[in-house]
């Protein structure tokens, strides 16, 4: 009689999940989850990285889209005391602006009937502004520009929160200097702090009458105004959401905004329907624990940052984690699910057309490109959701398994089993083997080679060995320049008894 059973289970494209116990995850969700990209159906090795702007001397910090009306984007990037123009590949040139004692700045694009500029301040210089062709110092009066340290546009004006104070401040409508008006929340918030931020949030989906204004202190309170001139505002409202992680903690994402806190990422939407916040409906609410414990440990640190790249459907949070091994936690916003990603040590980040860029500490470097992590191999670990194969409290012999897997080249693959919730490695060590400089007719291997790059069916059984309870794969990849695709995993156990 036959005694052995088999089982299959989609790849896990339901992302990673710190949320749900071991024990009673769904199967398309992963324990780890480490450079793969969970798509709708498959879950693919990341793309790499190349270097784009290089031979900084300092961090770069802060990267700074312009975006006029016509024409192309511009690519500008803060290191050290200057800025430079990162807008094309190669050595970067001399410093656009120079004599700045930070590299830490909040930019915001604002179009006038002037023109479309870019203004920037980091409450410390004196803000600049570029026009398309030059840089300058906005003329404005009624406050130093040195104070000002977050900016927004809305209801057609530009609007300046003042460092350390529950002061904002707004210019004229469409205009880029003048004279200053101050806004004062320090009666709103009860808590105390200072402002940390302000955002729009769109009601409507779009700039309409329905557009809010929003204000995020530093303890977690967060003001609602309506109306298009502040003079005749009205509060919406003032609820508490948790302490704002950074200057960047706000992320416009079509008509909602997100605010990103220590209790994880939240849609403003959904957050602020109630006097008290309901956890659950946190963007990051399944990977809540690895949010908590990054936002715990590394709070404090520059770089956190939220940063939405729609051409390829992903919503990131840099994590600054020491500023030499920054990581993300990376978002599908198609199917919500999350992943990790490693080796892309970012300090900051921009969004260029179609086209992700991040900081690091010698380079601009271009994101979601290519196989490689500029010229090194591009690793992937992942542990799925353990399993009990329907068989509870049931003990199960596993012999072999099966990842389907289909690749256009020839990656490296560790595979391991992990039993009964104890997390080990894949055993063995990952290799390169540098592709054949050419081939001769006649001296290659039928079927050893793969013609034209297309993709191949990786999809040999694999002798595990073990008795537990549950059981989920541990899969290792090194790309090798190739793309490497996940789709399913076949198990082979037998089933024993309860002892």
């Amino acid at each position: 009689m036959q005694t052995a059973r088999t089982a299959s289970f989609p790849a896990p494209i339901g992302g990673l999940n710190a949320r749900d116990p071991l024990a009673a995850m769904k199967p398309t969700d992963a324990v780890i989850l480490e450079n793969w990209w969970p798509g709708p159906s498959s879950v693919e090795v990341r793309k790499g990285w190349t270097q784009w702007s290089t031979g900084y001397v300092n961090p770069v910090q802060t990267l700074m889209r312009y975006a006029p009306t016509s024409g192309a984007y511009k690519l500008f990037a803060a290191a050290g005391g200057s800025i430079f123009d990162a807008t094309a590949l190669g050595p970067v040139g001399a410093a656009v602006v120079t004599g700045l004692s930070s590299a830490q700045w909040q930019h915001t694009n604002i179009i006038t009937p002037g023109g479309s500029f870019l203004w920037m301040v980091n409450g410390a210089d004196t803000a600049q502004m570029y026009n398309g062709a030059a840089w300058s110092v906005p003329a404005v009066t009624g406050v130093s520009t040195n104070n000002i340290i977050n900016l927004n546009v809305f209801g057609n004006r530009l609007f300046m929160v003042e460092k350390n104070t529950l002061k904002v401040w707004y210019l004229p409508v469409q205009s880029i200097a003048g004279a200053a008006t101050a806004f004062d929340l320090s009666t709103i918030f009860g808590r105390g702090g200072y402002l940390m931020a302000m955002g729009t949030w769109s009601v409507d989906a779009g700039n309409g009458m329905n557009d809010l204004a929003v204000f995020v202190s530093s303890e977690g309170e967060v003001a609602i105004y309506q109306g298009a001139d502040p003079a005749s505002w009205t509060k919406q409202g003032v609820y508490l959401v948790g302490r704002p992680i950074g200057r960047k903690c706000l992320t416009k994402v079509a008509g909602d905004c997100l605010l990103l806190c220590e209790d994880g990422l939240y849609p403003l939407s959904r957050a602020l329907q109630s006097s008290t916040i309901d956890r659950s409906i946190a963007v990051t609410d399944k990977i809540q624990k690895l949010i908590a414990d990054a936002t715990t440990t590394y709070s404090a640190n520059y770089g956190w940052q939220t940063t939405l790249f729609p051409d390829a459907n992903q919503l990131w949070i840099n994590v600054p984690s020491n500023n030499l091994n920054n990581y993300q936690f990376v978002q599908n916003t198609i199917s919500g699910s999350w992943t990790k990603f490693t080796n892309m040590n970012a300090m900051c980040w921009e969004v260029t057309g179609q086209s992700i860029f991040f900081g690091t500490t010698n380079a601009v470097c271009k994101a979601w490109n290519g196989q490689f992590d500029n010229t090194a191999q591009i690793q992937a670990d992942a542990l799925c959701a353990y399993q009990n194969f329907r068989a509870q409290a049931a003990t199960k012999f596993f012999t072999m398994v099966r990842p389907s897997l289909t690749a256009d080249g020839n990656p490296s693959i560790l595979y391991g089993l992990d039993l009964d919730f104890l997390d080990r490695p894949a055993d063995g060590a990952l290799s390169y083997i540098p592709p054949t400089a050419s081939m001769v007719w006649g001296t290659m291997v039928w079927g050893s080679m793969i013609w034209g790059g297309s993709l191949q069916q990786i999809g040999s059984w694999e002798t595990v060995g073990g008795t537990g309870y549950y059981a989920a794969l541990r899969l290792t990849v090194q790309a090798n320049g190739s793309q490497v695709i996940w789709n399913a995993t076949d198990y082979v156990y037998q089933v024993g008894g309860v002892l």
